[in-house]
């Protein structure tokens, strides 16, 4: 199966039941007091403890990786060892020869991603006039660009309980298996821990049996690839107290209960990422808003306020410049971030506490291809979401328009993005990892489609080449549907001081919560 780097009994129920002639001489308002309180009895901090330390322990094969392997918390929640950043890109599996073909996402704040589907009428298609579609899967309404929800670059983590798309074939191409209420014996249990399940739930199931990740065998798994070893570890484990605590039995690995006892460890997995800890709004972009403050914010320099400005296209700093329409109106200029970088729809200036900076949904940037990646192969290239949506398509260097929405994939959140083990501690950025700055990054959207020239830059030219060359390679796929034909990047007209002042906005979006392995 190919996966790449990278979503009881409660005696308290018992004890409520038990009062039921009490309950029947109550009022409406004491029953829901102590239905709530039958709910609270479930041991969330338990369950959320549980999960940090599954993804913090070496379940793998040999025993050498763990999902914070992949998730470094203190390198933004990504892939943190500098030579694979700098060049392969991928993080090798547990066994060391073998290796996936993407950059691990962040997993912070993946919780906020709703199930896989159609885009709401809240979080609207940025593009105007998209092609008709002709692709064999649709999100909804005939279109791709409504894809929405899931997590992974293509959402094969799809947190429905009936999948959009068939499991795994051969090739590894699918969904994800959905972690759902099955696992729960008690009302209590769905009530206290059903919000924890969901795309991240499902993601969790996916790394601990994939050969090129944690690698552990399937021995007797009930069904689910890698649930007999992961559940014989964790029940060996010091922390097994803890699934004890959470659900009120022992772990069970038995063939009719290992499956169950599998998925219970991944929504404790999904528990812990729902967290604080994880989730921490931190920032010094946060604690501006948590402060009363709105922008432009006292706690940001002028070049970081000017940077938010562009991201929306607003002067609340007043230090945007007015750029003619063209029809004698004058507005603040805009680099069309928050078209897609914004969780909170077209209408929001991003004052929001919680906002993610990512629109959930999945788009084509016109992104080249990284010939340094590891496992690039030009005869099987990466087609993004079109990988989980369509598992008989075939892309490759001879037919890279195969379909017209090849090359999506999933809009990743801002948050953290510049987060790293030390200053200069090199990152990569996108799926495919092309990118070695956030510099680098913001001179593609402004000018991918203004400097494309396959001549000066043909494929496999690096980042660092292009920009020295003054010049971008073509994209992987060279599709009809990309976002430099909408005009949304590509040719933005940024200057290189506004270039920097998105650069530190940016930088503003760092937690300063990190937390660390138990």
């Amino acid at each position: 199966m190919r996966i790449e780097n990278h979503e009881n009994r409660a005696t308290s129920y018992r004890s409520t039941a038990r009062m039921k002639g009490a309950i029947l001489c109550v009022s409406v308002g004491v029953l829901l007091v102590l239905l709530n309180g039958s709910a609270m009895a479930q041991d969330v901090p338990a369950l959320q403890e549980l999960g940090k330390h599954i993804f913090f322990d070496n379940i793998s094969n040999p025993p050498r990786q763990s999902c914070s392997t992949c998730h470094v918390p203190e390198n933004g929640w990504t892939a943190g060892v500098a030579g694979i950043n700098k060049k392969g890109v991928a993080v090798p599996g547990a066994n060391p020869h073998t290796v996936g073909g993407r950059k691990p996402p962040s997993n912070a704040y993946a919780t906020f991603s709703p199930p896989f589907g159609g885009r709401p009428a809240t979080n609207p298609n940025p593009f105007p006039n998209p092609p008709p579609a002709t692709d064999s899967f649709f999100c909804g309404e005939g279109s791709p660009f409504l894809c929405f929800g899931g997590v992974f670059w293509d959402g094969r983590a799809e947190g429905n309980a009936t999948p959009l798309v068939a499991p795994p074939n051969v090739t590894g191409k699918g969904a994800i298996p959905h972690v759902g209420v099955e696992i729960f014996d008690t009302d209590a249990q769905k009530v206290a821990y059903g919000g924890f399940i969901g795309p991240v739930a499902d993601q969790a199931l996916g790394p601990f049996p994939n050969d090129v990740e944690q690698n552990v065998p399937d021995g007797t798994d009930g069904g689910l690839p890698g649930a007999g070893a992961v559940c014989r570890h964790v029940q060996s484990s010091k922390y097994a107290e803890l699934f004890m605590k959470a659900w009120n039995e022992a772990i069970d690995c038995n063939t009719s209960s290992v499956a169950i006892s599998f998925k219970r460890i991944a929504l404790a997995i999904a528990a812990w990422q729902h967290s604080g800890e994880v989730n921490s709004f931190s920032s010094k972009r946060d604690q501006g808003i948590r402060n009363g403050g709105s922008f432009p914010l006292p706690n940001l320099t002028n070049q970081e306020n000017l940077g938010r400005d562009l991201f929306h296209g607003l002067n609340d700093s007043g230090l945007n410049r007015l750029v003619d329409e063209g029809n004698g109106g004058r507005t603040p200029k805009n680099a069309g971030c928050a078209a897609c970088h914004n969780s909170h729809g077209a209408a929001s200036v991003g004052n929001e506490l919680n906002q993610i900076y990512s629109d959930f949904a999945y788009h084509h940037i016109g992104l080249p291809a990284n010939f340094e990646i590891e496992n690039f192969d030009p005869n099987n290239l990466d087609a993004g979401m079109l990988g989980h949506t369509d598992p008989s398509a075939v892309f490759n260097s001879a037919n890279p328009t195969a379909t017209p929405f090849a090359g999506h994939v999933k809009t990743p959140t801002l948050r953290n993005v510049d987060k790293r083990r030390g200053n200069g501690f090199p990152k990569a950025y996108m799926h495919n990892g092309y990118f070695k700055s956030l510099e680098q990054v913001v001179h593609f959207y402004n000018t991918a489609t203004l400097l494309r020239d396959p001549l000066a830059c043909p494929a496999g030219t690096t980042a660092d080449q292009a920009i020295a060359k003054n010049c971008w390679p073509a994209p992987e796929f060279d599709t009809p549907n990309q976002a430099g034909n909408f005009g949304v990047l590509g040719n933005l007209g940024l200057t290189a001081n506004e270039e920097a002042a998105l650069v530190a906005y940016l930088k503003t979006l760092t937690d300063t919560v990190t937390p660390k392995q138990p």
